[in-house]
This record gives structure tokens, sequence and C-alpha cells, in this order.
């Protein structure tokens, strides 16, 4: 029987957050004698009734709700669960669960093949990425990746392919954490504000030495939230003051998430970035057009 804390951070999406926790039900009542789960949330601040929602819905499960001040973001969210989770001690493993998933039914049969296989081939439990799809297309959206240039970052996705595939980091939508990795790295990274968090721990993680390993199908449903071109045309159309203001916006340009990742992961970088930050702000037509040619993609007209 493995205890699973699984943990959560929500602020202002009542229906996703619910049709999340539903999923959850569905799909762990099969392995009742397999898992026992908690689910350790924190409300950061939300006024859409979100808590109230969860504390008058009955769950196969418990949900412990927590309280942030509404400016947690993501990873103090996230920290802040986490950090309840290891109060109460006794858990085999930490699942990141994003409020905006869908969780299928093969997630947890993965589970179990996945820690069955790490242990019997690599001798120890490592990190195990779930892989999302979009609800419409079955596009894969979120799951994870190789580095193929470790200066430029550019990367490759490993969308699920029905075999266990090692990979070197992984977004945190639904991504389950063995005990043991904590008990060397600890939590998440308090430094960072939003995003970056995810790839920070599971690389780490596996420059550590830990397996960082794809489960073999589809875990959740969960639509890709970022804009389509990224933000850039929002960018483009903003006066010089407003982008500079943006490279501090955790939604944002967020130069302190890419510094930070930069001097933890691959501190060569570093200057790089932070020229790259302040260039990406000042003349953003010219670093994208220049970044599609980088990639090898023809530029949209409207970059132009």
């Amino acid at each position: 029987m493995q205890r699973i804390a699984i943990l959560m951070t929500v602020h202002n999406r009542k229906a996703k957050t619910l049709r999340c926790l539903n999923s959850l039900k569905e799909t762990v009542s099969p392995f009742r004698d397999r898992f026992t789960i908690k689910v350790f949330l924190t409300d950061d601040g939300c006024t859409d009734g979100t808590a109230e929602a969860i504390r008058e819905t009955e769950y196969p499960f418990e949900v412990q709700v927590l309280s942030g001040d509404g400016n947690l973001f993501w990873n103090g969210g996230m920290i802040h669960s986490w950090r309840a989770a290891l109060a109460e001690g006794g858990w085999d493993g930490y699942l990141w669960l994003n409020d905006d998933v869908t969780v299928l039914p093969a997630f947890w049969p993965d589970l179990l093949e996945t820690d069955q296989y790490c242990q019997e081939y690599y001798r120890k439990r490592g990190i195990y990425v779930g892989s999302t799809q979009d609800a419409a297309t079955g596009d894969f959206t979120y799951g994870g990746f190789i580095y193929t240039n470790k200066f430029t970052l550019k990367d490759k996705m490993l969308p699920p392919d029905e075999t266990i595939q090692p990979c070197e980091a992984g977004h945190g939508n639904i991504t389950y954490v063995a005990a043991e990795v904590v008990e060397k790295q600890g939590v998440f990274c308090d430094k960072y504000i939003h995003g970056g968090t995810d790839h920070d721990y599971t690389y780490l993680a596996h420059k550590a030495g830990f397996p960082i390993l794809v489960l073999p199908h589809y875990s959740a449903v969960c639509e890709k939230d970022h804009p389509k071109d990224g933000g850039r045309k929002k960018l483009f159309e903003m006066p010089l003051r407003e982008r500079l203001k943006e490279m501090d916006n955790p939604r944002g340009l967020n130069l302190h998430n890419a510094l930070l990742f930069s001097r933890r992961c691959f501190p060569l970088r570093y200057p790089l970035i932070l020229a790259t930050g302040y260039f990406k702000a000042i003349f953003p037509k010219t670093y994208y057009r220049l970044y599609l040619r980088f990639r090898g993609v023809k530029p949209p007209e409207w970059s132009k």
C-alpha cells in the first residue's frame, strides 16, 4: 500500500479544480487496495468559492484545504502544500497535480508499473512524469523532455509511446516524486516566483543520479494555457516602459526566474540570459525573428 500526498495550489478556477478532484476520485477508486492518498491543497486567496465548494463535496480521500495570501503563485503555493504534507510525514511519494488537469484511468496502473520497473532496473526510486494531451485534438501538451543542446537549451519532448522512457526534466502538471528524492533534494526552491521550478527540480534530480521517467501512456488531459504566439503580439504593442516592467512580471517575461534557472542548472548560460533578457524587452520583434531563424522556423507576417 503506497501512501501518496497529492500537492495542489489553486486560485479562482473553481470549476476546473472540482473537475480535477472528481477525476482523481473516479480514477483512483479501483486502486484503493494499492494507494492511500490525501490532497494538500493551497487556496491562494480564492474569491470564487473554491474552498467552500471543496468542503461541501464528499471524496473517498481527505482534502486538507490550506490558506494562502493570494500572492504565492504556483511555486509558493506548491511549497506551502508540500511543507504541510512533510509536517504530517509518512508518505512514500508526492504527486504534483495542477488544478486544470483531468486525470485519466491509465495513470494509476502506469505509476505502479513504472515504480516497480524503476526499483528493479535502477535499484532506486525516482521521479515519474505524466504526459498530458489536448482534449479536442489528443495532441501532446506537457510532459517529459531531454535537452539536445545544453547551451541553447533546445529540447526534445517525449510523448508517451507505451514504453517507460528516461528523460532529463519534465513539467509539473502531473508528476510523482518518490520520498527518497525529497529526502535529498527537499522541496521546490523558494526563490522562484511562478513557473520554472518544475524544470529546475527534475533536472537537478537527474544530475543527482535519480531516474526521471516518462509514464507509458497519457496520464491526464490538460489544455495548453499559453497563448499560441507566446504572448508576443501583446508584448510588441507595449511601449518600452511597459515592456521593461514585464521583466519583473511572474506571468510575463519573468527575467528573474530565467536567471535563477540558469544560475542553478546551467551557470555558463547566465551572461547570455541576462543580455538576451534585456534585448528581448527593448527589441522584441528583432529578438523574435532571430529566435525563429535560429530554430529554423519562418517568422509569421504579424511579427514583421
